[in-house]
């Protein structure tokens, strides 16, 4: 299920580009998307942003028109997490070792097809599974740490053993 909650911005100056990247986008479950077509709006818009963007889908010649190097921008930039860029306006999205996935940034030849698009919002949007979170270091190694939950009241959310 995707994360309703992230931010994306598609960076394209041609207009069916970016509509096709958020129809897309749209068909996957995202809905926070904000478009630009230029570099000076794309840089505006990251640099006045409360909270940081999740993604930016952006074509690198975008950027490379105003003499900037997009890859770069968005490696310095705290307030973009991922970054998918691609040269021209489909491919497959390479492989990323789970414990690669915390700032993902790759750069295609061309703009991303549904399938690879989708190939990599699995990438940077893996459900969090409540049973599979780790306990907290001091928690995990702790034996008293049974003892002291035992001595809880039942309550409706208790697991009988």
């Amino acid at each position: 299920m995707p994360n309703k909650a992230m931010r994306i911005l598609i960076a394209d100056e041609h207009p069916e580009q970016r509509l096709q990247l958020e129809r897309m986008l749209n068909g996957l479950g995202y809905y926070r998307i904000a478009p630009v077509d230029s570099f000076d709006d794309l840089q505006r818009l990251v640099h006045s942003a409360l909270q940081p963007f999740n993604l930016l889908i952006g074509n690198i010649e975008l950027a490379s028109h105003a003499g900037v190097d997009l890859a770069r921008f968005c490696r310095v930039s705290s307030q973009i997490q991922h970054a998918l860029l691609y040269h021209a306006p489909h491919l497959k999205v390479p492989t990323v070792a789970p414990n690669d996935r915390h700032a993902v940034s790759i750069s295609l030849p061309r703009a991303p097809d549904s399938e690879a698009l989708e190939s990599f919002m699995a990438i940077i949007d893996l459900p969090v599974l409540v049973g599979q979170l780790p306990l907290p270091a001091g928690l995990a190694a702790s034996p008293g740490y049974a003892r002291r939950r035992s001595g809880l009241a039942p309550t409706v959310f208790s697991r009988s053993s």
